[in-house]
C-alpha cells in the first residue's frame, strides 16, 4: 500500500496549518471524510496514510502534532502501532486518538493501556473532533515547553553547583586578604545564597544595585538588562537625589540604550570588560564612548568617577551591567575615584550576581510564557497588563507592610512572592473555552459560571506547592475575584474531573465566597490592582475610564467589594501607580 497524499517535501506535509495531524486508516473513504471535516479549520493540516508500516516511518520523520489511528487494520492494527510509537523515544509523547467503529468498553481500556490519549467512535462529530485535536495539541505544546524548561533548570542547577564551589573557594581565599577587602568579599559571599532565593528579575536587579552600592560605598548607580539589541535601565539610585519620581524620570529618559560603543554601558556590553573612569568629564577624545550629562545638567548633580561591570552568563554572553557612580568613604565623605580593590570587589560581586540573574530570568521567562499562552486565548491578558498589576500590587503591599510593622527582611521576601503571584493572576483563563472567553456580548449565567472556573484551577496549576511562590500564586489565582463582603467567588468550591480526567466546570454561578480577612492579603491587593488596570485600559469592547471615575468606584466599593484599608493605600499612592502605568504603557 502507499500513502494517500503526495508530499511536496520529504519532511513537510502539504498545507499551512499550525497543527499537523496524521491519520492512519486503511480505508481511503475514512481519510477523505476526516479531511473534509477538518478542511474549514485553517490551523489544522491533515495527512492521511493507508499503510501503518509506512505511517510509522513517516511519523518518526515528521513528528506530527497529533495522530489519529484506526483500531482495526490488516497487518499491524491500531493497538500495535500505538505500542510501537510509545516505545520509540522520538515519538513517545505524540498525542494519539484511537478511531474505532466499535465502542466496547474493554477495547477502550485496552487502547488506553497501550498509550492512547483519546478514543473516538467512527464517525465523530466534526466540532467534537476539532475540539479533541486542539485540546491534545495544546497539551502537547505545553508539555514540550515544560520539558525544555526542565532541561534548562537542570543545566542551571549544574551551573549553580559550580558557582557554590567557586564561592567556597572564595571563602578560603578570604583569610589572606587585607581587612577591608576581606570584609567586602565576605559580604559578597554571604549575599550569594540570599540573592539566589529572589525569583523576580526586577526585584533582583534593584537588590543587586543596592548591595553593590553599599559594599563599594557608591553615592549613585544604575542597573541595566540586555534586551535583544538594546540595554534597558531597570533601576536608578542616588543618595543625593533620592526622590523616586525624579529617579523614574531618569529611568524613562535612558530606558533603551543601543548596544554600541558610543555609551559607557554599551561599550561594557560589547567588550565584556569592566571599565573604571576617574572623571567622566575628562574622557579622552580618542575614546569611542561619551558620557551623557543630561541628568547632571537638569538637576545640578556632579558625576565624577564611574565603575561599570558586565554581568556575564554561563555561556559568556553579557546579560546585564552594573554601573556605580561617585565612591564615598565609610563616613560619607567623597573619594576621588574607584580603586583597584573596588574593581576586584565588583568583579567578585558580578560573578556571584550572574547566576542569580540567570535563575531569575528563567523564572520570568516561564511566567511570561504562561502569560503569552493566556494572551493567545484572551488578547487583553498581555505581559504589560501583568507587569502593571504586579507593580501596583508591590506599591500597595510595601505601604501596608510599613503600616503594620513588618520586618524589612520579611517585606523583601514577600515582595518577591507577590510580584510573581500577581503576574500569574489570570493564567487560569487558558482553561476557558474560546466560545465563552471571546464572546462579544453578555455571558449567560451558565457561561459566567464556566468563566468563574478560571479561579479554581489553582490546585491543578500549583498542586505540588514546591515553594512559597507556588503557594502565593495559588492564593492569588483563587482569590482575586473574591469580595470583602463575601459575595465574590469561588469560595471553597473546587473543580471535579470526569471519567476521562477533564475538568468539569460549574454550570450555576457561585455567589458565596470568602469574606474579609478570610481572603489572603495578596489576593485582596491584586483584586484592586487588576480592576484599576482593566478599567483604565482600552479594549475592543470599551474605552478606557479616566482615573477620577475609577478612583471614585474604588471608594464606593471600599468595604463591600474591596478591603477598605487597601483602597485607602492605593488612592494615597496614585501618583506612583500612574508612573508605573506610564512605564509599562504599550503603543
Amino acid at each position: 500500500m502507499t500513502a494517500a497524499v503526495t508530499h511536496t517535501d520529504e519532511n513537510k506535509p502539504s498545507g499551512h496549518g499550525l497543527i499537523h495531524v496524521i491519520l492512519v486508516d486503511d480505508q481511503p473513504i475514512v481519510g477523505e471524510a476526516v479531511r473534509r471535516m477538518l478542511s474549514d479549520d485553517p490551523d489544522i493540516t491533515i495527512e492521511p496514510i493507508l499503510d501503518p508500516i509506512e505511517a510509522f516511518e513517516r511519523i518518526r520523520s515528521t513528528l506530527p502534532t497529533v495522530l489519529i489511528i484506526d483500531l482495526v487494520m490488516p497487518g499491524i492494527d491500531g493497538l500495535e502501532l500505538t505500542r510501537r510509537i510509545r516505545a520509540d523515544e522520538a515519538t513517545e509523547d505524540i498525542p494519539i486518538i484511537i478511531l474505532s467503529s466499535e465502542s466496547d468498553v474493554h477495547r477502550k481500556v485496552e487502547a488506553f493501556e497501550r498509550g492512547a490519549s483519546d478514543f473516538l467512535v467512527k464517525m465523530p462529530d466534526r466540532l467534537e473532533l476539532i475540539a479533541r485535536i486542539r485540546a491534545l495539541a495544546a497539551k502537547a505544546v505545553a508539555e514540550q515547553a515544560l520539558k525544555k524548561m526542565a532541561d534548562r533548570l537542570q543545566r542551571q542547577a549544574v551551573a549553580l553547583d559550580e558557582a557554590n564551589r567557586n564561592l567556597q573557594a572564595l571563602n578560603i581565599s578570604l583569610e589572606s586578604d587585607v581587612s577591608e577587602q576581606r570584609d567586602r568579599l565576605r559580604a559578597i559571599a554571604m549575599l550569594g545564597n540570599e540573592l539566589a532565593r529572589i525569583q523576580d528579575i526586577d526585584i533582583l536587579m534593584e537588590r543587586l544595585l543596592t548591595e553593590a552600592r553599599r559594599i563599594l560605598g557608591a553615592d549613585a548607580g544604575g542597573s541595566f538588562l540586555v534586551d535583544t539589541d538594546e540595554i534597558r535601565l531597570t533601576h536608578a539610585q542616588n543618595d543625593s537625589y533620592p526622590d523616586p519620581v525624579l529617579l523614574d524620570q531618569l529611568r524613562q529618559s535612558a530606558a533603551n540604550i543601543p548596544i554600541d560603543l558610543t555609551s559607557i554601558v554599551g561599550w561594557v556590553t560589547l567588550e565584556n570588560e569592566l571599565i573604571n573612569i576617574e572623571d567622566v568629564y575628562s574622557i579622552s577624545k580618542d575614546a569611542p564612548f561619551t558620557f551623557n550629562s543630561k541628568f547632571d545638567e537638569s538637576y545640578g548633580y556632579r558625576t565624577r568617577s564611574v565603575l561599570a561591570a558586565p554581568l556575564t552568563g554561563i555561556t559568556g554572553q553579557v546579560i546585564g551591567v552594573l554601573q556605580l557612580i561617585n565612591p564615598k568613604h565609610p563616613d560619607g565623605t567623597s573619594r576621588a575615584s574607584f580603586n583597584d580593590d573596588d574593581e576586584n570587589a565588583v568583579r567578585q560581586f558580578a560573578s556571584m550576581a550572574s547566576i542569580s540573574m540567570q535563575n531569575a530570568q528563567l523564572t520570568r521567562s516561564m511566567i511570561l510564557r504562561m502569560i503569552r499562552m493566556a494572551e493567545l486565548r484572551d488578547p487583553s491578558e498581555t505581559g504589560a497588563h501583568a507587569n502593571r498589576v504586579a507593580e501596583y500590587a508591590l506599591v500597595v503591599y510595601s505601604e501596608w507592610a510599613e503600616r503594620h510593622g513588618i520586618p524589612l527582611e520579611e517585606r523583601e521576601r514577600e515582595r518577591d512572592r507577590l510580584r510573581i503571584a500577581a503576574m500569574l493572576h489570570d493564567v487560569g483563563k487558558v482553561a476557558i473555552p474560546d466560545t465563552i472567553l471571546k464572546k462579544p456580548g453578555k455571558l449567560t449565567d451558565g457561561e459566567f459560571a464556566v468563566m468563574q472556573g478560571h479561579t479554581m484551577v489553582d490546585d491543578t496549576l500549583f498542586d505540588e506547592l514546591l515553594s512559597g511562590y507556588d503557594e502565593a500564586a495559588a492564593e492569588v489565582v483563587r482569590g482575586h475575584h473574591e469580595r470583602w463582603d463575601g459575595k465574590g467567588y469561588p469560595g471553597s468550591q473546587v473543580l471535579d474531573r470526569d471519567s476521562h480526567g477533564y475538568l468539569v466546570f460549574p454550570t450555576i454561578p457561585i455567589k458565596a465566597g470568602r469574606s474579609g480577612d478570610q481572603i489572603p492579603l495578596f489576593a485582596r491587593i491584586v483584586a484592586i490592582a487588576d480592576v484599576f488596570d482593566a478599567l483604565g485600559s482600552t479594549r475592543s469592547y470599551k474605552e478606557a475610564w479616566p482615573d477620577e471615575r475609577i478612583l471614585s468606584l474604588l471608594q464606593e466599593e471600599a468595604g463591600s467589594h474591596f478591603d477598605p484599608e487597601l483602597v485607602e493605600i492605593f488612592i494615597d499612592r496614585i501618583e506612583t501607580i500612574q508612573a508605573i502605568r506610564h512605564k509599562w504603557s504599550t503603543p
